[in-house]
């Protein structure tokens, strides 16, 4: 026969082992739950923004002179479809309800931020899309052209929500760096499945920072300023590029030199973050 110790430690075993299915459970349905929000919200945006922009009689284009020479690398697509993959996977990989939430907030917002601009800037992809020989390949840049529209260019949600997922994949301790290189495969095809021009994907990541800064995670924690200052050092790094882009469009090769301030803006931004006293993400 068990001692009474013994019975009284595997009653508490069968208890903790509950309770920690329990939250787990919950957990779980949580995530599910914000998953499905953020679909339904995603699919409603961006179709009727797809319906309103493919009803005008003319949408405009935008691009830099320099795009054209952009090859096409069908295999590009790979990185690219991933990303359906990485909007279900990011919300699973979340520690604790308190990043959720920030990180639904943040889909959100940038969904319901980049619908507007659809609306009201609508855009559409210029460059006629080579033809792929690979039937593999072939076949899924058909469903890509079924359920992705030529609108809804700028700002690039594969971008702005590339950034938000790696808010969250960077404290994973497994496949940390795995996922960080994917994401940036991911934001390179969106340029090299010819699917978006540049300025798509600048505004993008000008809307990603811009949701970190309005939408901070752990605002009150002390800890975290370093990343929130980051931020602002990122988003202005991002504006300094797109208007030196923009300038030398514009006006000429001289526009370039913001690319410096914009370099150290940016160089300072990532100082801020890696000499973080916390070692924690605030992005």
């Amino acid at each position: 026969m068990k001692s009474l110790s013994g019975m009284l430690y595997d009653t508490d075993y069968e208890s903790f082992k509950e309770k920690t299915l329990s939250e787990r459970q919950l957990r779980i349905r949580q995530q599910a739950f914000a998953l499905t929000v953020c679909t339904v919200v995603f699919a409603a945006v961006y179709i009727f923004c797809t319906w309103y922009a493919s009803s005008l009689q003319q949408v405009p284009s935008f691009t830099f002179n320099f795009e054209k020479f952009i090859p096409f690398v069908p295999i590009s697509i790979v990185p690219y479809m991933a990303g359906g993959l990485f909007f279900c996977l990011v919300f699973f990989s979340c520690r604790d309800g308190h990043q959720l939430k920030i990180l639904t907030w943040r889909m959100l917002f940038v969904t319901f931020a980049a619908g507007i601009f659809f609306v009201t800037f609508p855009l559409r992809f210029s460059f006629d899309k080579p033809e792929v020989s690979n039937t593999i390949m072939g076949l899924t840049f058909s469903f890509l052209k079924t359920v992705d529209s030529p609108f809804n260019q700028s700002p690039s949600l594969h971008i702005a929500f590339a950034f938000v997922f790696w808010s969250v994949f960077r404290e994973l301790s497994k496949w940390r760096i795995f996922l960080m290189v994917w994401l940036i495969l991911l934001g390179i095809s969106t340029l090299t499945t010819y699917q978006h021009h540049l300025i798509d994907i600048l505004n993008g990541a000008l809307l990603s920072h811009l949701s970190f800064i309005i939408i901070p995670y752990r605002k009150n924690d002390p800890e975290y300023r370093p990343f929130r200052i980051a931020n602002y050092f990122f988003l202005s790094g991002w504006i300094l590029i797109s208007a030196a882009l923009l300038l030398s469009k514009y006006i000429g090769t001289e526009g370039l030199l913001l690319l410096l301030p914009a370099a150290v803006t940016m160089m300072t931004g990532y100082f801020y973050q890696k000499n973080s006293r916390s070692g924690k993400t605030a992005a």
